[in-house]
């Protein structure tokens, strides 16, 4: 008997704490989540993006769309902004999306003030669209920058865009404040996370170094998992640009060239981000 309890029941307690550890320690799946970007650009994209909504992995709990709602040419309308306003709107999960060049500063028609007001009417805090329960914490600088921390994780959202540099002053006051957004999420989160998530439209160029550059020094001091997720570039890109080591970039496919990207996060600290980009097989593939 130890302590009023037969030791053989003991023997088989304590075993079966430790199966229970051991199921624990292989159920490294811990969060999962849609990624879009770059779409709908042409009509057949308007037939496309609907599906695509309605064929979203059944276990994403949410999804993230990393700007450029239409083609850099047409015109900057309202009726686009209200169109995919309501497409994405019939998403299960909560969709979040932040701002595209396409849509705002590369905008001439009308320009891109107009064109930054038609984007706050329909898509600021698009979240709230959907009962969920995410903590989303909103930049008070730049409402359209979130954050929120789930299952260990921290995922942040800043404006970071390709295109016309518009306004100078505007262009490097806004890196300023996204850098701000990343720093504060980090040093507030850090102790609580294993891994972080950053997405935003632009792929790194020249004109973001006064964000990347500091970024990367401050994701190396960071020293955890960070994947950065991208658009802008239409193609698929897989690698490690930065000198931070530990930041894995990801430009995902334009919505007219693959579905959204499922992207499921783990513990495993050897490969903590699990990429599908649910294509279809190669013709011939009978599998």
């Amino acid at each position: 008997v130890f302590a009023g309890f037969p030791v053989a029941n003991f023997a088989l307690l304590l075993l079966g704490s430790f199966a229970g550890c051991d199921k624990k320690a292989q159920n490294t799946h811990n969060l999962t989540f849609a990624v879009m970007g770059d779409v709908p650009y042409v009509p057949a994209e308007d037939v496309l993006l609907p599906r695509q909504i309605a064929e979203l992995p059944q276990d994403a709990e949410f999804v993230v769309h990393v700007g450029d709602i239409k083609g850099g040419a047409p015109p900057c309308e309202e009726a686009v902004y209200a169109k995919v306003s309501g497409m994405l709107s019939k998403a299960t999960p909560p969709v979040f999306i932040i701002p595209g060049d396409n849509e705002w500063n590369d905008c001439i028609d009308p320009d891109p003030a107009q064109a930054w007001q038609y984007w706050e009417q329909y898509f600021m805090r698009f979240d709230r669209r959907w009962q969920h329960d995410l903590p989303v914490f909103r930049q008070v600088e730049r409402e359209e920058n979130f954050s929120f921390v789930k299952n260990h994780v921290l995922f942040v959202g800043i404006n970071i865009v390709g295109g016309l540099v518009h306004d100078a002053t505007e262009w490097q006051q806004r890196h300023a404040d996204c850098l701000n957004w990343v720093r504060r999420n980090m040093k507030q989160f850090e102790p609580d996370v294993t891994s972080m998530v950053i997405f935003g439209h632009a792929k790194p160029a020249a004109v973001h170094k006064d964000f990347f550059d500091p970024f990367s020094q401050d994701a190396q001091q960071f020293g955890k998992p960070i994947l950065h997720i991208h658009g802008d570039g239409h193609r698929w890109i897989h690698d490690r640009p930065f000198a931070a080591r530990n930041v894995l970039r990801i430009q995902v496919d334009q919505g007219g060239i693959a579905p959204p990207l499922k992207v499921t996060i783990t513990d495993d600290p050897t490969e903590p981000f699990l990429l599908d980009r649910r294509l279809p097989p190669p013709a011939g593939n009978s599998k």
